[in-house]
């Protein structure tokens, strides 16, 4: 019996003693922090950045592309039977066929005549691919941040 008592009486002692972190371990804590606070700043500047965007969208309006004339260099003329969102359907003489918005006319996979359309098309095409690069970059701050969260607790998990 005694020799258990003991045993209790050290695994007590060291369950008071806590790590101290050694200096590179500081250093990781501090690296990892200074480095979270970096992304949480650029992750509200891309914030910002995308809600920009999103206005100079809602300015730039909305136009319905039914029954518009195309033209497309395998299938012919055609026009527009049916748009659903950013998903319209061409009717050619044969053949029906689905283009996503703005970027069929954008880049000109379909042609239209007026140019104040087209003009229309690329600047929302422009405005799109902006917000999806700006929406990749938040996600990766994102997720950056859990990484360096992630290294944070595994060296105060090293430290108990």
């Amino acid at each position: 019996m005694p020799l258990n008592i003991e045993n209790d009486d050290v695994e007590v002692k060291n369950s008071d003693l806590k790590k101290k972190p050694t200096k590179k371990t500081k250093e990781m804590l501090d690296e990892n922090a200074k480095k979270i606070e970096e992304l949480q700043a650029e992750q509200v500047r891309l914030e910002e950045e995308l809600k920009g965007l999103e206005k100079e969208e809602a300015a730039l309006g909305e136009k319905s592309a039914l029954k518009m004339k195309v033209s497309h260099k395998k299938f012919g003329e055609g026009v527009i039977s049916k748009q659903d969102g950013k998903y319209i359907e061409v009717k050619f003489s044969d053949v029906v066929k689905k283009f996503v918005l703005p970027g069929c006319i954008a880049d000109k996979f379909l042609e239209v005549e007026d140019d104040s359309i087209l003009d229309y098309y690329a600047k929302s095409n422009e405005i799109h691919e902006k917000k999806m690069a700006v929406e990749l970059k938040i996600k990766s701050a994102i997720y950056a941040i859990q990484r360096h969260e992630d290294a944070i607790e595994r060296l105060n998990a090293k430290l108990k």
